[in-house]
């Protein structure tokens, strides 16, 4: 090897061990230098409440919900409390029937020109067997059809209204005391009969035991061609301006709490009137928010009809009182009233008396 490649090769081995010799001072260095502290965590602030739970998920529907109200809800006022002395029909009326009997109006009434209801106490058996044995024949009628409608009788007349019943079939008997200040309890006893079992009676007739029917004559009258068609009708003796009877002494009193006006409103009196048959149905919806009233013919022709909007018109044919016996007169005539038993029978034959000539 010459001089020249000698010293090239110990020039290499010194800068190889400088390098080994840095290498090893930085090693050192690393080794001695401190390490940086740990991060430690932010600490959470102290819980004061409990945790709040999760309300449950709302029910998903197909119709948006409401915005929430900005004002708070109002309620309606209350009522007034009704005065605990006041008695409304609604308090006392029993529905139902004990004998409601409702063959006596076949295919409902369809085929009726005239439904015949007679208010009757249990007690008066003859007053009925009067009525059957003279203008009630026209029961056989196949356009006509008549019964009588009693309250419940007390226990010593059952018997004999069960042997009566028995007999003729024809009495109609309701869940109410029958006495005669529950005369409006039996008429709506008869109204509620009418409207369940013969609905499609294009007239109902209510009358008493004690009156006189000249059928023949009041078949004419409802069929006549300005009132065939009449609806929310009821025809009879109107009275107009009545006032009420305030002295306990008087049959017809009248508490201010029965009634509390001055005048009672138009109505046709008791003993007779014609109702047409659309009538019925709201006649007897309506009497159960009023107050009972114990004049029948005050509540249901006057009170009712009025708050109904049902007119009632004046028929002069409608006597509704004693009248002369004469054989005209009972021609002529509709209803007369106050007819004892054997009275029926005369009234009957002057009915059907074909030799007095009488002017229409």
């Amino acid at each position: 090897m010459g001089v020249l490649g000698a010293a090239g090769a110990l020039r290499r081995s010194h800068a190889a061990a400088l390098a080994a010799l840095g290498a090893l001072l930085l090693l050192l260095l690393a080794s001695r230098a401190p390490a940086p502290p740990p991060r430690r965590p932010r600490p959470l602030p102290p819980r004061t409440t409990p945790p709040s739970p999760l309300p449950p998920p709302a029910r998903r529907t197909n119709t948006t919900l409401p915005p929430p109200p900005t004002h708070p809800p109002t309620h309606p006022p209350s009522p007034t409390p009704r005065d605990p002395r006041i008695i409304l029909t609604r308090d006392v009326y029993v529905a139902g029937h004990e004998r409601p009997h409702p063959e006596l109006c076949p295919a409902l009434g369809a085929r009726l020109q005239l439904l015949v209801l007679i208010t009757s106490a249990p007690s008066h058996a003859s007053a009925r067997d009067a009525v059957r044995l003279t203008w009630g024949h026209y029961a056989s009628r196949s356009d006509v059809a008549l019964a009588f409608v009693l309250g419940s009788p007390p226990a010593s007349l059952r018997s004999a209204i069960d042997a009566e019943d028995a007999l003729y079939g024809d009495l109609i008997v309701g869940r109410s005391i029958d006495s005669y200040s529950n005369l409006t309890l039996k008429t709506l006893s008869m109204l509620e009969w009418a409207d369940t079992y013969c609905p499609r009676a294009p007239r109902l007739l209510k009358t008493d035991d004690d009156m006189f029917i000249n059928i023949p004559r009041l078949l004419r009258f409802a069929t006549a061609p300005g009132r065939v068609n009449a609806t929310r009708t009821i025809w009879g003796k109107v009275v107009k301006k009545s006032y009420p009877k305030r002295t306990t002494k008087s049959k017809y009193y009248v508490s201010p709490l029965q009634f509390p006006g001055k005048v009672f409103p138009d109505f046709a009196t008791g003993p007779a009137y014609l109702v047409s048959g659309d009538s019925i149905r709201v006649l007897l919806a309506a009497a159960g928010g009023e107050r009972y009233l114990r004049l029948e013919d005050v509540f249901v022709t006057g009170v009712l009809a009025t708050r109904l909007k049902i007119a009632r018109l004046h028929s002069p044919e409608f006597y509704n009182r004693k009248v002369a016996l004469h054989p005209c007169a009972v021609q002529r005539g509709i209803a007369i009233h106050m007819v004892r038993y054997h009275e029926q029978f005369d009234l009957w034959r002057k009915l059907l008396d074909g030799k007095t000539k009488c002017t229409s």
